[in-house]
């Protein structure tokens, strides 16, 4: 088993390359384990790491000295270097594939940083809400939710420019997120009670939806056609485009479905039948829902609980009750395969055609285990980089 620990670690989005850092030393590989195909110097210590989505150029985080700096994969030198005076950074994200949007600490201010021009821009909003930001995939059009004279506007924004101005109370009332589809086509925009769908360059509203459950989360298909939302007492409502986002299935296990059940008992999984704890189980509010690639998986865990719960086309297959509280999960980007950590040395797997299994985490080079609390699969599907928030491991699977 081929294994390498980093301080941070990113795949490539086309999947040809892994960036990594250790302090102040920044590497990019081919692949995962060849030898090391650029090695260069930042500034200060890299915390963070994320390509564009041409995979060309490297955004590295440089945190604790609020200071970032753009790599060339190209022309294979730094391209950009910048900090905003005394302002500190909360996120950064690339818009498109020149620009990179930063929030700053002071009143959620936004900039946007273009690597062309090589110049900084603010986006004036008075009193932003976070999450208030989605762009299309260009970088071109946007959206802001921003609270004046005490109402909440979503503002329609075209290279700076104010296009339009949607009244967030005239439609669901305050406004908790936005989440925009993969496919650059629409919109939502949710509370706990109303949900409502919007084409995402007119602004007009094609779907709205109110719940009698309060809603906690909400998820794209990767195709952008199906909107998964989560809900209090664990229930999932699937919505469609074609159907104009009207709820088209209803998810909620029942005792009395026919599903396989696993239990972890020390460190191996015993299919069974569903314990004690399960059965008395009060559903909680939904903490994440995730998609398989091809949309016919949906992968779903409750706040601060041990059971994972697998859906095929919409009806419960397999519950798994963990010895610790999920972190997180992730399918595979080309093939129907999850993985789930959640804080201790072992990784579970899932895949259509076999049965679940845990995995050991392999030990960091100085021989420590490393309590998984994040995942991330390479386009390969084979190369994993694991995190405990301190650490990043990669190995190959």
């Amino acid at each position: 088993m081929n294994v390498l620990d980093y301080d941070v670690c990113a795949f490539s989005m086309d999947g040809k390359y892994v960036a990594a850092a250790v302090s102040n030393r920044f590497i990019i590989k081919k692949s995962s384990f060849a030898g090391i195909y650029i090695t260069a110097l930042a500034d200060h210590a890299v915390n963070y790491l994320q390509w564009n989505s041409t995979s060309d150029f490297i955004l590295c985080g440089q945190f604790g000295k609020s200071v970032l700096q753009v790599y060339d994969l190209c022309s294979k030198t730094w391209t950009s270097s910048f900090k905003c005076g005394y302002f500190k950074f909360i996120a950064v994200e690339w818009i498109g594939r020149m620009k990179i949007l930063l929030t700053l600490e002071f009143h959620m201010a936004l900039a946007i940083f273009d690597i062309l021009k090589n110049s900084i821009v603010y986006v004036e909003v008075p009193k932003p809400i976070w999450p208030c930001v989605v762009f299309d995939n260009d970088g071109i059009h946007m959206f802001v939710v921003s609270k004046i004279n005490g109402y909440e506007k979503i503002l329609k924004m075209h290279s700076h420019n104010v296009d339009r101005i949607i009244y967030v109370q005239d439609i669901i009332g305050s406004c908790n997120g936005l989440h925009k589809s993969p496919d650059n086509q629409y919109l939502c925009v949710f509370n706990e009670k109303k949900l409502a769908v919007l084409n995402f360059l007119s602004g007009n509203v094609i779907g709205l939806i109110e719940f009698s459950i309060l809603l906690n989360t909400v998820t794209w298909a990767p195709n952008g056609e199906y909107l998964a939302l989560g809900c209090y007492l664990g229930n999932i409502f699937i919505l469609e485009s074609s159907n104009e986002f009207n709820v088209l299935h209803k998810l909620c296990h029942s005792r009395k479905e026919n599903y396989d059940f696993f239990i972890e008992s020390d460190r191996v999984l015993i299919k069974t039948k569903p314990s004690t704890n399960f059965i008395n189980n009060i559903p909680k509010k939904i903490a994440s829902i995730a998609w398989s690639f091809d949309c016919t998986y949906l992968s779903t865990f409750e706040i601060n609980s041990a059971y994972l719960f697998i859906w095929k086309k919409y009806k419960l297959i397999c519950v798994v009750e963990f010895s610790k509280e999920i972190k997180e999960m992730q399918w595979c980007q080309s093939k129907n395969k999850l993985s789930v950590v959640y804080d201790t040395d072992l990784i579970f797997f899932w895949t259509e055609k076999q049965i679940p299994k845990l995995q050991t985490s392999p030990k960091l080079t100085d021989g420590t285990c490393l309590l998984v609390s994040s995942i991330s699969w390479s386009f390969n599907n084979k190369d994993m980089i694991l995190s405990d928030g301190k650490k990043c491991l990669l190995f190959t699977t």
